[in-house]
């Protein structure tokens, strides 16, 4: 098997400083456009989410009983002990207490036993039965197979969770402390303590754990990943020269406008695109690339960077193209590509600028500056890139 190609997640990690939740990650990663210009959704990242996190809990799926009747000889049940006082016996006497009332008795003393259900175990188990099928189902309407071999024990929850016994609690997620309880309640419960671990992690607010255990497997979102750590990494670098990043929108693919206003000490803000084809008509201009192609019979879509910084005072930009590949041809044609994006920007939007590729560094180890007439052309990793970009800020603000 082919080992993936790395990333650094200290990336993903900046960027994920300012985000809530799954949402906006779901939502950034279908952002980040295809080359095929199919448009994904927050809802098509999610499925393949679901996919991945499907089959981490397969094999505890398989250990669990596709008999209705062996779920429920082990629902939880708790008992609580009262003592009561009356003129007739009840429970166990208590016959120590019941003398020192004098005898003959004309009070009896004793302990009565209550059975009831243990609304907390219950709670925790309808969210993990409810949680997990309404997973398989999402995962379904991508790979509708998925789920074939455990058939029968997905079947008996769905019946598990309209028995009245959980329909008569709240579905509520389980933190650590009740997944420890869960687990020591008997053996079927700890699959069910191990069940609420792995789905309670896309709940939590660990975003960066999120990724690397249930999307960064996926081969479809693993390079989009990629886009993001680079953008998360630019964004780091202007943290580090006392910038001030303000979201301005979300990474969606529907939003339109720079994605951040970079505020920089002693200058003009700054705007930062993330997939930056809108920026020419936001600028109120024609893209050379629409001009050039308009007599074709068939007409394409606005091409534009992946992240595109620009200093509108002073007329200077950088252009980033995003590459996540080792093969040699495909990040040679990014040279055209990124080119293209710095020639029409010098052309009509700025007076300088400078171009990256950026490509995991098993492909490129070592830096590669080309100088063009439209400015620097550099190829280089996330590793160097904050670097590259110290230099090129750090020069800005002192200019």
């Amino acid at each position: 098997m082919k080992k993936k190609l790395s990333f650094p997640e200290d990336g993903l990690v900046e960027l994920f400083r300012s985000w809530s939740g799954k949402g906006e990650l779901y939502a950034g990663l279908a952002a980040v456009l295809s080359e095929d210009d199919f448009e994904w959704t927050k809802d098509d990242v999610e499925r393949r989410a679901h996919v991945i996190l499907f089959e981490q809990c397969r094999p505890l799926i398989e250990q669990l009983p596709e008999n209705l009747q062996d779920w429920l000889s082990v629902l939880p049940v708790a008992t609580q002990a009262e003592t009561v006082r009356g003129r007739s016996p009840r429970g166990a006497i208590n016959w120590a207490n019941t003398r020192r009332q004098g005898w003959p008795p004309t009070e009896f003393s004793g302990r009565v036993r209550h059975r009831g259900v243990d609304d907390e175990l219950l709670s925790s188990l309808r969210w993990t039965v409810e949680r997990l099928l309404g997973v398989h189902l999402h995962a379904k309407e991508m790979r509708p197979k998925i789920g074939k071999g455990v058939r029968g024990q997905l079947a008996t929850l769905d019946d598990l969770a309209a028995r009245p016994e959980l329909q008569g609690v709240e579905a509520e997620p389980p933190d650590l402390l009740m997944v420890e309880g869960i687990r020591r309640a008997g053996p079927l419960w700890r699959v069910v303590g191990d069940l609420a671990d792995l789905l309670r992690r896309e709940e939590s607010g660990d975003l960066a754990r999120l990724a690397a255990e249930l999307l960064a497997p996926d081969d479809a979102l693993r390079w989009r990943l990629f886009h993001l750590c680079v953008l998360g990494t630019m964004l780091g670098v202007l943290r580090s020269l006392k910038c001030r990043t303000i979201s301005r929108r979300p990474l969606a693919g529907r939003s339109r406008g720079p994605a951040f206003r970079v505020e920089a000490p002693g200058a003009a803000a700054w705007d930062l695109w993330f997939e930056a084809g809108e920026i020419w008509s936001t600028a109120k201009k024609t893209e050379p690339y629409v001009e050039a192609t308009r007599g074709l019979a068939r007409r394409g879509n606005v091409r534009g960077a992946d992240l595109f910084l620009v200093d509108h005072a002073n007329k200077r930009a950088v252009v980033i193209e995003c590459k996540y590949s080792d093969e040699g041809k495909y990040l040679r044609s990014a040279y055209d590509q990124a080119l293209a994006y710095l020639v029409e920007a010098r052309t009509l939007l700025i007076d300088e600028g400078e171009a990256f590729v950026v490509a995991p560094i098993e492909a490129v180890p070592r830096v590669g500056v080309g100088r063009t007439l439209a400015g620097p052309l550099i190829y280089c990793a996330p590793e160097h890139l904050k670097g590259e970009l110290t230099r090129v800020f750090s020069g800005w603000l002192a200019s």
